[in-house]
């Protein structure tokens, strides 16, 4: 635990100062540099913001700070995705059956809500038999 907790302030010293203070930026002359630009400098200067893969920059930035900065080894990474796909998983699996759970005590008590019900399930196991019978014609 003093590792970690050394860690974690170790990283909050680093990033103290970029934290702890304003900043204001200006992109005016990027964008009129941009604007002047012809297609070829374009493609031989690429320094354009829009055209990042935003996600994917975000991950390689928290990798880069995690390995960089935090001194941390990156052979734990698979078992945490996992992990966080199995959480992922049960939080939908739980969001879909209170969503069940609701529909069925507070809303099912009309009949055209019942109605309602009885055709999406319905479609539900039409859906599922599709594919089971799909699946085996390969």
């Amino acid at each position: 635990m003093m590792k970690t907790i050394s860690r974690l302030h170790k990283a909050m010293m680093v990033l103290e100062y970029f934290t702890s203070h304003s900043w204001v930026w200006n992109t005016d002359n990027v964008a009129m540099l941009l604007a002047q630009m012809s297609p070829e400098d374009k493609k031989v200067f690429n320094f354009d913001v829009r055209q990042l893969h935003w996600a994917e920059y975000m991950e390689n930035y928290c990798m880069g700070t995690k390995k960089y900065v935090l001194n941390e080894e990156l052979s734990g990474l698979p078992a945490a995705r996992k992990h966080l796909n199995k959480l992922r998983n049960i939080r939908y699996s739980f969001n879909t059956v209170l969503v069940v759970l609701i529909w069925r005590v507070f809303i099912a008590r009309s009949q055209m809500a019942r109605n309602i019900w009885y055709f999406v399930v319905s479609l539900c196991f039409k859906f599922l038999s599709y594919f089971r019978a799909s699946s085996t014609m390969r």
